[in-house]
């Protein structure tokens, strides 16, 4: 079988031949965040990007190293082992969101390490039993509080409040938007500059 008669196994030539030749000539995207530019709510020189460890590697490792991404291990997304061992963990579906990610990041000429570390804090203020544990949370938070309960806004609290890692205004702020479209029905840029408004 000839795969290119598949059209999610290749890709437009036109756009193939656009991306070898930005590629070929070193040209970046230009909506490619740069690393010198990050943001951190904290100035430590140890959070300071190095030709080792960018910056955004520095927020993968403090994500993977924060409990609630721990506890991640033997969630299911949804169901119990019961009677399907087959239904996927939190923790593998967190790494597959990752895993596409990354690969739309770099064929796009994007900063893969800001998409990572956005892809592994995605769900780390996710409740229980998914969406539908979100509706429910969220609907008797409102009857009690006036309030809404939303996953992708705890889980920067987790992040940024609660564990204070110090993570980057970047990624944050893609943590906080990463359900943007879906909410909203829209994709659009953002315009978070500081923390200020991201608070």
């Amino acid at each position: 079988m000839e795969r290119t008669n598949i059209p999610y196994l290749s890709l437009n030539p036109d756009i193939e031949a656009a991306i070898r030749a930005d590629r070929a000539a070193g040209r970046a995207h230009p909506h490619r965040f740069d690393d010198a530019n990050v943001v951190r709510r904290e100035r430590n020189p140890h959070d300071d990007a190095t030709l080792t460890r960018p910056a955004f590697a520095r927020d993968i490792e403090k994500i993977l190293n924060v409990p609630a991404y721990n506890r991640y291990a033997d969630k299911t997304q949804v169901f119990s082992f019961v009677e399907n061992d087959d239904i996927c963990r939190r923790g593998l579906h967190v790494q597959l969101v990752s895993r596409v990610a990354r690969g739309i990041g770099s064929l796009l000429g994007l900063n893969c390490e800001l998409i990572e570390a956005i892809a592994l804090g995605h769900d780390v203020g996710h409740t229980p039993f998914g969406h539908a544990g979100e509706r429910y949370l969220s609907a008797c938070y409102h009857a009690r509080t006036g309030r809404y309960f939303n996953h992708n806004v705890h889980s920067v609290r987790v992040l940024d409040q609660l564990y204070r890692r110090n993570v980057s205004l970047q990624t944050l702020d893609g943590v906080l938007c990463h359900n943007g479209e879906f909410a909203q029905q829209v994709l659009r840029m953002g315009d978070t500059a500081d923390f200020a408004a991201l608070d």
